[in-house]
């Protein structure tokens, strides 16, 4: 079944567009930079890509983020019922957004004088890109009326445990 591009939520709207500009962004070299200025006119400079270390974990749960916004959005028949999707989306571009952030902004190295890294101008894009996919994903949970999950729906201020039973009257 077809499904026109304007028919869906705007909030849908802009966490496929989000996502898909963050899987973009990702392969671009820039996500961490590294420059050394060496003594006379020694200057280095390189970049990598956000597939690498820890950030690779991160773009993959924004790629899943942006799975389920896609299924949800073209296929929404196709996902079980009773099953918070909007949350399941909205935690999993969080957490990866997180992983990209920490990854470009503590990357390690030697603390050498001359020597500079840390992210790049694709790293600061792909941060912008996975924050609006995990705002896009926010709002649209919140307009769809899902409930967190209850851990223990039994709960009467008492740690969720039905109270004993009273002892025989004497």
């Amino acid at each position: 079944m077809a499904t026109d591009f304007k028919s869906i939520g705007k909030y849908d709207q802009g966490a496929l567009i989000s996502g898909g500009l963050a899987l973009i962004l990702s392969f671009i070299s820039s996500y961490v930079t590294v420059s050394f200025d060496g003594p006379g006119s020694v200057s280095i400079s390189d970049g990598t890509n956000a597939w690498t270390s820890y950030a690779t974990l991160g773009i993959l749960l924004v790629i899943v983020a942006t799975a389920i916004v896609a299924v949800k959005a073209f296929a929404r028949e196709n996902l079980p019922d009773g099953v918070p999707w909007n949350l399941a989306a909205a935690a999993l571009a969080g957490v990866g957004t997180l992983l990209l952030i920490l990854r470009a902004v503590f990357p390690g190295g030697p603390d050498i004088s001359g020597y500079s890294i840390g992210p790049g101008w694709s790293g600061y894009l792909l941060f912008l890109a996975g924050i609006a996919l995990t705002v896009f994903t926010v709002l649209s949970f919140r307009a769809s009326g899902e409930k967190l999950p209850q851990a223990n729906k039994n709960n009467n201020n008492n740690g969720g445990t039905t109270p004993p039973a009273a002892p025989p009257a004497a």
